[in-house]
């Protein structure tokens, strides 16, 4: 049995919530809830999994009972709870008061959530462009509503990537129109990882 976080403990008190963690879950999601015989949600966590990811999912499965999502969901039903999740997750405020720190301060600051989720909700707050590399591979980018980004790696991108993931250390450019910054992750899961955060200086 998965010793549940003090975080996961409270988010789960505030919002009304049982949690339950089994491996492996039916389908292999990540969780899922149902309504016990009173209709009280509960919400059933892989514990396999690192608690950064139970945290997200936790707030994920919370999304869908806040939103009033039942039976078979839609894509949007489920793009709606990441959204939501990703505000449970890391809460405006205070992550809007912090958003301009580097993604190791906002680490610090926010302990119970990961970089990605970190980097991602920066996004929102932090016009630019985020590009995941895992084991020296692009594994996806994703563009902040208000920045122009091109669809592919630009040569300055894949030089701090490469220089981040080499050197496995932090790497911050700074250009006359843009800023770089390049975090390097290693969790001790067989997954060395950079996030490269674009934006304009």
């Amino acid at each position: 049995m998965s010793q549940m976080s003090d975080w996961a403990a409270a988010f789960a008190a505030r919002h009304g919530l049982t949690l339950i963690y089994d491996t492996p879950l039916p389908g292999g999601v990540p969780a899922y809830k149902y309504e016990d015989a009173s209709g009280a949600a509960i919400v059933v966590l892989d514990e396999s999994m690192p608690a950064e990811r139970q945290h997200f999912s936790l707030a994920h499965e919370a999304a869908h009972v806040l939103l009033d999502h039942r039976g078979d969901l839609s894509p949007d039903e489920e793009f709606e709870a990441n959204k939501l999740a990703s505000e449970l997750l890391l809460p405006d405020p205070p992550f809007s008061d912090l958003a301009y720190q580097t993604l190791r301060e906002l680490k610090d600051a926010f302990p119970h959530a990961s970089f990605e989720a970190i980097a991602r909700r920066r996004l929102q707050f932090v016009p630019g462009v985020l590009t995941v590399m895992d084991n020296g591979k692009v594994n996806r980018r994703v563009t902040s509503d208000k920045f122009n980004a091109p669809l592919m790696i630009t040569p300055a991108e894949k030089e701090a990537l490469t220089q981040c993931m080499n050197l496995r250390k932090d790497i911050d450019i700074n250009g006359n129109e843009i800023r770089l910054h390049a975090t390097f992750v290693d969790d001790g899961r067989g997954v060395e990882r950079v996030l490269l955060l674009v934006e304009e200086a």
